[in-house]
């Protein structure tokens, strides 16, 4: 397999430590990324002792700021000419209502603005590969959204745990299919998946225990639309296991699309999408 430089954010535990644990095994170069530098470090030396790799580097940044993606995104720009696949793999529930900088309540932050500001921000290094996929991590729990409430939005000021999470993974699927508009015709991709109901530190803080299946269950599914070359040609696609699944209908619509696009715009100042209008980026 013809090696690739892949960035997985959120990949110094569960389902993104074992993603970056199977592309490094694939002799890829693996940029691993994560909060806590003396956690990320311990991560990078046991991949490294684990698969053999010399080719594994790690950055660390809170996904929750802004200008901690903004610099996520400039420092993998100075050390890497081309990015070949992005996987926004990092997610959070949270049990009780935080606020990340600039109001904006921390599961949406995180698994909405995040991924919407670091996809922005690191096309120019996509585009300079010679194919690129952008793999966006949603999950089924989006189907739950019978409605969303937009004055809700982004504070979530009226808390829910589970709708706030419920409704930041709908975003994730309408902003793929957004994305891909944006990028048709042009070298790179955009797909989501919801990677099944996994043993990870979110699904306690969802739960309180332990369960679900082993994380390697979900990140095949992340390095199958990673790596796969049927997948290749997929845009705007959503993926339960490895198969291609229809959404739920309120992330068909068109509407809905268009106001968590619109939302995600405002709230980063992605400027390139404000020219670009729904043309193609290469």
């Amino acid at each position: 397999m013809e090696e690739q430089t892949i960035l997985v954010t959120g990949s110094t535990d569960g389902i993104g430590k074992a993603t970056a644990h199977a592309l490094a095994w694939q002799g890829h170069r693996v940029l691993l990324h994560g909060r806590n530098r003396g956690r990320g470090r311990a991560v990078l030396e046991e991949l490294e002792e684990a698969t053999g790799s010399d080719r594994l580097a790690l950055f660390i940044a809170d996904l929750s700021v802004q200008e901690r993606v903004r610099g996520l995104a400039e420092e993998v720009g100075e050390t890497h000419d081309s990015l070949d696949v992005l996987i926004n793999n990092a997610g959070v529930f949270m049990p009780e209502r935080k606020v990340a900088p600039g109001g904006i309540e921390m599961t949406f932050a995180v698994n909405y603005i995040a991924p919407f500001l670091l996809t922005h921000d690191l096309l120019p290094l996509l585009s300079a590969s010679r194919r690129a996929r952008v793999v966006n991590v949603a999950s089924i729990a989006h189907r739950s959204v019978r409605s969303v409430d937009w004055e809700n939005l982004p504070g979530f000021d009226d808390y829910d745990a589970y709708d706030a999470y419920a409704v930041s993974k709908l975003g994730v699927v309408a902003f793929t299919a957004r994305l891909a508009r944006v990028l048709e015709g042009g070298r790179t991709t955009a797909n989501c998946l919801h990677p099944g109901v996994i043993d990870t530190k979110l699904l306690r803080a969802y739960t309180g225990e332990q369960g679900g299946d082993p994380p390697e269950q979900g990140a095949e599914v992340e390095v199958y639309l990673a790596t796969s070359p049927d997948a290749a040609a997929v845009n705007g696609g959503y993926f339960e296991a490895t198969r291609w699944a229809r959404p739920s209908p309120l992330a068909l619509d068109p509407e809905v699309r268009e106001r968590f696009w619109e939302m995600g715009l405002d709230l980063t100042g992605a400027e390139e999408w404000h020219r670009t209008s729904g043309k193609a980026y290469a």
